[in-house]
C-alpha cells in the first residue's frame, strides 16, 4: 500500500470521539480480566509492548502524543467494524487484522478485530479482550522473565510475528471442535431425532462460512507481510510470516473439507430421509389397497347381511361368516401378490 504522508487531509479528533462508543463500550471484558489494566505497558531492552483494551479517548490522545500516530489510523482503532489491512506510514505500520471467536448465544463464530501499531521499537495491539490466547502471551511475558526474553528479545517484529502466531495457532483448537461436532453429526443423522440434524447442519454451515468469511481478509494481509510491502518490515522475517500464512492456509483447506464433508451429510440426509419418507408411503399405499376391496365387499353386501346381534341372523347365521372369509381371502391373496413382487 502506498505511504500516507503527514500532508495527507487530517482528520480532527471529533472523528475518534464520536466513534468511543461504538469500540470502547460495547465489548464485555472476558473472566479474570482487570477492568483496571485497560493500557498496559512491558518493557525489555529498550522495546516496548504498550497493550490496550477497550480504548477510550484518552487512549487515543495518548498514542498520538506518545507516539505520533496519524488520525486517519487512530480513526480507524475507534471505529467499530473495520476490514484487515496493512498500512505503511514509512516509519511505522498499522495493521488490522480479525480473528474468529465462538459466540454461544449465536451459535456461530464471530469476528473480534485487534489493532496493531509497529514501529522500530514498540509494538502496540489494540483489541476488546476477547481474545485469549492474546491475554495469556501478555500474562506469561508480564510474570515470566524466560517468557519475556522469548517473545521481545530480537525486536519489534518478531514481537509481532509471535503475537500473531500465537493468535493463529488458536485456530486451530476451533478447527478440532468443528471436526468432533462433525463426527456427532455423522451419529446423529443416522440415529438421533431428523430434526435435532437438520438444526445442526444448518449451524455448522453456518459456522464454517462465517470462519472462512473472517479470516480469508488476514491471509491477504498476512502475504503482505510476507512480502515484504512496507519499509519497516525485515527481509529477515519473510519467512516466519510465510510461515504464519502456511498455519491460515491449513486452516482454510480444513474448512474446505469440513465444507464438502456438510454438504455430503446434507445429501446424505436428504437422500435418507426421502427414503424413510416413500417408505411411509408405500406402506400406507399398501393399506389402502388392502382395505379397497374390503370397503367394495362390505359395500355390496353390507346392507344385506344381519350381524350378530340382530334378530335376522339366525335365520342365515353362515351369511356373515361367508363374507368374512371372503374378505380374509381377498386379503391374503394381495398380501402374497405383494410379496411375490417384492412390494411386501
Amino acid at each position: 500500500m502506498s505511504n500516507i504522508r503527514r500532508t495527507d487531509r487530517i482528520r480532527s479528533f471529533a472523528g475518534p470521539l464520536r466513534n468511543i462508543a461504538k469500540r470502547g463500550e460495547t465489548a464485555s471484558p472476558p473472566i479474570g480480566f482487570d477492568l483496571r489494566e485497560k493500557r498496559r505497558e512491558i518493557k525489555y531492552k529498550g522495546l516496548r509492548w504498550i497493550d490496550i483494551h477497550r480504548p477510550t479517548l484518552e487512549d487515543i490522545t495518548y498514542l498520538e502524543q506518545e507516539f505520533g500516530f496519524h488520525p486517519l489510523a487512530l480513526d480507524d482503532v475507534m471505529s467499530k467494524i473495520q476490514r484487515p489491512k496493512l498500512d505503511d506510514y514509512t516509519t511505522y505500520i498499522f495493521l488490522v487484522l480479525h480473528f474468529p471467536i465462538y459466540d454461544p448465544s449465536e451459535r456461530v463464530a464471530v469476528p473480534s478485530e485487534v489493532d496493531f501499531f509497529m514501529g522500530k521499537d514498540y509494538v502496540v495491539s489494540v483489541h476488546d479482550g476477547q481474545l485469549k490466547p492474546l491475554l495469556s502471551m501478555w500474562a506469561r511475558a508480564e510474570e515470566d522473565e524466560e517468557s519475556r526474553e522469548h517473545y521481545m528479545s530480537q525486536g519489534a517484529e518478531m514481537l509481532l510475528y509471535h503475537i500473531i502466531d500465537r493468535l493463529t495457532n488458536y485456530l486451530f483448537p476451533m478447527m478440532t471442535r468443528i471436526d468432533q461436532k462433525l463426527d456427532l453429526l455423522d451419529e446423529r443423522i443416522f440415529r438421533g431425532d431428523p430434526r435435532r440434524a437438520v438444526r445442526d447442519l444448518a449451524d455448522y454451515r453456518h459456522d464454517i462460512i462465517s470462519i472462512r468469511r473472517i479470516i480469508r481478509p488476514d491471509m491477504l494481509v498476512i502475504s503482505q507481510l510476507e512480502n515484504g510491502r512496507a519499509a519497516v518490515l525485515a527481509e529477515s522475517m519473510q519467512p516466519y510470516w510465510g510461515d504464519v500464512l502456511d498455519h491460515f492456509q491449513k486452516v482454510w483447506d480444513m474448512l474446505g473439507e469440513f465444507r464438502e464433508l456438510v454438504e455430503t451429510f446434507d445429501d446424505t440426509f436428504n437422500t435418507l430421509y426421502s427414503y424413510r419418507t416413500n417408505e411411509t408411503l408405500r406402506i400406507l399405499t399398501i393399506i389402502s389397497v388392502l382395505l379397497l376391496p374390503l370397503t367394495l365387499i362390505s359395500g355390496i353386501w353390507g346392507m344385506n347381511i344381519p350381524l350378530p346381534f340382530q334378530p335376522e341372523f339366525g335365520d342365515n347365521p353362515y351369511s356373515f361368516l361367508a363374507i368374512i372369509v371372503l374378505m380374509l381371502i381377498t386379503v391374503l391373496a394381495l398380501i402374497l401378490a405383494f410379496r411375490r413382487k417384492g412390494l411386501w
